[in-house]
């Protein structure tokens, strides 16, 4: 007979916050199993203790870590909440700007990232797709930023003001001006200045997300000292993967499917076999508050129309059938929808915001020696002994 631990003891007996055990259980590390109220979830004492006798120190004094963990100072998640070094992100995102969120994460004090001058936009090909922009922009510009080659904390936040220029020019399609980012995309996509502040907010709530896939990979490109213009290229690329940012626009062809279906649309897809997208965030069990920040966003500014309505229903349906609630990508493409950007609005948004959580990531990557180098754990044939040779 198994015995079992409930959450807050699992957490106290290894140390940790309810979000890293639950990113232990979703990485296969500690078992987990509804209790009978199915309620709450209960974890198996012998994976916890495994795991804590793992991570504690050995009889010569070694430490057995988990090379599935990085310290950060960058983001907490925590109890339902996420935090900016410290600074509550939802509270943040009703009042911050992307650029100051900039200067929180990177650390810069009293000194303005931003205030450089900027070289020109270098020339690349027509390309109709802003998100293909961003990379060909990029890749255009670094070989021409020597300041690049800082790697100093103060100099990777100037070079970190310097290639989110270079993103938003990609969007709008020429020279970015000297006003808030926000402003910005709302007058390259004919919005309104409350839809602005919509997009401040989601700019702000996509800032960053402790270490997701992208910034894993941002921080494996800066441990091998790439300049950050690599290490950024590598977060779009992950980020536009379906899994990741590219979850946005599979939300979005759901939204197009209940323009024909309605709500029978969700469950349609739950009797095919099929994932609803930006439905679910283990990091949340009780739910993303990103997503609820839109929301109150759109409240704010007066939003409240067919396409908003369409989507909310389609979140009510999906939580009854599934009791998991709406994400940060289903919130982005309910903007989207709700105030009448374009297609591409959500990923850009998402890229954009999460430029600065990459920048601050690779920045604190930059002062650790250490290569980022986890060992693999060989699951394949046993090695064949070498033939004998003849004498």
């Amino acid at each position: 007979m198994h015995a079992f631990l409930n959450a807050r003891e699992a957490a106290a007996e290894l140390n940790v916050s309810r979000a890293t055990l639950y990113a232990y259980v979703s990485r296969g590390m500690i078992r987990s199993e509804p209790a009978e109220n199915g309620r709450h979830r209960l974890y198996h004492a012998d994976d916890v203790r495994n795991l804590r006798a793992r991570k504690s120190p050995t009889a010569d004094g070694r430490k057995l870590t988990d090379a599935t963990f990085l310290e950060s100072a960058i983001t907490l998640i925590d109890a339902g909440r996420c935090y900016y070094r410290g600074r509550d992100a939802l509270q943040l995102s009703a009042v911050a700007t992307l650029e100051s969120v900039a200067g929180l994460l990177w650390q810069c004090g009293e000194r303005d990232p931003f205030e450089q001058d900027y070289p020109p936009l270098p020339a690349i090909p027509d390309i109709v797709s802003p998100y293909a922009r961003m990379q060909a922009i990029l890749a255009a510009a670094a070989p021409n930023d020597m300041k690049a080659l800082n790697l100093r904390p103060w100099g990777v936040a100037g070079t970190g003001a310097r290639v989110l220029r270079l993103l938003v020019a990609a969007i709008v399609g020429g020279a970015p001006g000297s006003g808030p980012i926000h402003r910005q995309l709302a007058a390259a996509w004919g919005a309104s200045p409350e839809a602005a502040d919509v997009i401040r907010t989601a700019l702000v709530l996509s800032a960053d997300h402790e270490l997701n896939v992208s910034a894993f990979t941002v921080r494996c490109v800066a441990s091998a000292r790439s300049t950050p213009y690599a290490a950024v290229q590598a977060g779009l690329t992950a980020l536009q993967g379906p899994r990741h940012g590219g979850q946005t626009a599979r939300v979005a062809a759901l939204f197009d499917e209940a323009a024909e279906l309605g709500d029978a649309a969700v469950a349609a897809r739950l009797q095919r076999g099929e994932t609803l997208p930006g439905i679910g965030q283990f990091l949340y069990p009780d739910g993303d508050p990103r997503y609820g920040a839109l929301i109150e966003a759109l409240d704010r500014n007066g939003f409240d129309n067919e396409s908003r309505q369409t989507a909310e229903s389609l979140a009510k349906a999906a939580i009854d059938l599934t009791d998991l609630a709406p994400n940060i990508d289903f919130g982005l493409a309910t903007v989207q929808r709700t105030i009448g950007l374009p297609t591409i609005a959500p990923l850009a948004i998402f890229a954009v915001g999460r430029c600065v959580g990459w920048i601050a990531h690779a920045q604190e990557q930059y002062e650790n020696p250490d290569l980022i180098r986890p060992r693999a754990r060989y699951v394949g044939e046993s090695p064949q002994p070498a033939p004998a040779t003849s004498k």
